[in-house]
């Protein structure tokens, strides 16, 4: 019998496992093969993949789907595919609220309903927020020293507003947005407001965290710790802030249904990035990402007593070309596992290890790649995580960097189902 991984390939380009089964043989499958319909969409076989690089991921071949909607054939089978191509593409925190009126559009962000220019998209809307939330006198104060010296959040902007201006012709409707490929930088940009509007739109960001984000100094800190609880509130989680630095204690504990974990966030610092002092030197600085050290000083923030969850992004050019077990701070991670079976435990005090590389700052030109990310599991974890849990940050690591205004997607899909009118 041969062990088969099915892996769905998302819009951002990551791979999801989407479970396992054994078959008699190692050809059960071939590229364009439709893998079954579920939910209005077809499992569509890209590749499959055997030998080596199947083994190293632990199975004897490899299926990669992509989720593609059926064609419907009859108005019952159409309805009921719009029905579902409705459902949001990402998780979110919580669903947009908006609603257009006299010529305002009006957004709700939690508790809070903002008044807004009709022609304002919804990522001008994050961006315009992330700047109310880090505040008025603090941005008049960035804006009046020369550009190389302001924060980089404003550095990244500037750029985002000369790539807009160049792109716009003098024939364009000034009230009609103007479509670019984003460079790293803006992607960068755009993640954070993103992150800071599923935040303040499922809770209040603690004032001390955006803080630590107004101060170049503790900046990579605290973008890491909100893009890690943003991505909890988006998995449905709420969040404790822990502020007590009186001893160690972690980041935040994120509850979901009577599940309590607790979170704790390390980001790579690199002279030179993301506001570091110092210019970045590739020939002086080896690429290691110091793993095994982020996660060892990590591990005494654990509280006890309740599963305990690291994240640590190691801060380093993205490589969309290099398979993600080949990657170097992948298998630097590996080590650090098989350094620690070796040892002996028969606990693991920590419940998994998350690694991401959310580097899209390295990136200059024109259309930045997917961010990474890998989550491993303890193998004899004191409190497990559940494995819905596992699941659903799985799929919010594989969509962490999409951002889509539901919006215009539903939009979209109505303007194909003219038959079932608004």
């Amino acid at each position: 019998m041969f062990s088969y991984g099915y892996f769905v390939k998302l819009p951002s380009g990551r791979l999801v496992p989407a479970g396992q089964d054994w078959g008699p043989t190692d050809s059960n499958f071939k590229p364009g093969d439709i893998r079954g319909v579920k939910n209005g969409t077809e499992g569509f076989i890209l590749a499959v993949v055997k030998g080596e690089e199947a083994k190293r991921n632990g199975f004897d071949v490899i299926v990669i789907i992509e989720e593609r909607p059926v064609k419907a054939t009859n108005m019952f089978e159409r309805s009921l595919q719009m029905k579902n191509e409705m459902r949001p593409p990402r998780l979110t925190s919580r669903p947009q609220i908006q609603a257009d009126f006299q010529g305002k559009k009006f957004r709700a962000v939690r508790n809070t309903v903002h008044i807004r220019p009709q022609e304002e998209t919804f990522y001008d809307f994050q961006i315009n927020m992330l700047l109310w939330t880090l505040g008025e006198t603090w941005f008049n104060a960035e804006m009046a020293k020369p550009l190389p010296d302001r924060h980089i959040i404003l550095q990244w902007r500037h750029e985002r507003n000369e790539l807009l201006r160049s792109n716009r012709k003098p024939e364009d409707d000034p009230k009609q947005p103007v479509r670019v490929t984003l460079t790293g930088n803006l992607r960068a940009l755009q993640v954070l407001a993103d992150d800071i509007y599923q935040l303040e739109h499922a809770l209040k960001t603690p004032r001390k965290i955006i803080a630590r984000l107004r101060d170049p100094r503790q900046f990579q800190g605290a973008r890491y710790e909100i893009a890690v609880a943003s991505i909890f509130a988006r998995c449905g989680f709420t969040i404790d802030f822990i502020d007590d630095r009186t001893k160690r204690n972690p980041e935040f504990i994120a509850e979901r249904d009577g599940e309590r974990i607790a979170v704790e966030a390390k980001s790579r610092h690199r002279t030179g990035v993301l506001q570091q002092p110092g210019r970045v030197n590739k020939a002086a600085e080896p690429a290691s990402a110091k793993i095994k050290h982020h996660f060892e000083e990590a591990l005494q923030q654990n509280p006890g007593g309740l599963p305990f969850l690291v994240f640590i992004d190691v801060n380093l050019p993205l490589t969309p070309s290099v398979p993600h077990l080949e990657k170097d701070w992948v298998r630097e991670a590996m080590k650090c596992f098989d350094d620690r079976r070796q040892e002996g435990r028969t606990e693991d005090p920590d419940s998994g290890l998350v690694l991401t590389n959310f580097g899209w700052h390295y990136f200059r030109d024109p259309g930045a790649p997917p961010g990474e990310a890998i989550a491993t599991h303890s193998i004899n974890p004191t409190y497990p995580i559940k494995q819905e849990t596992w699941q659903l940050l799985d799929r919010c690591l594989g969509e962490y960097g999409l951002i889509i205004d539901q919006e215009q997607h539903e939009k979209n899909i109505r303007a194909r189902y003219p038959e079932f009118g608004k």
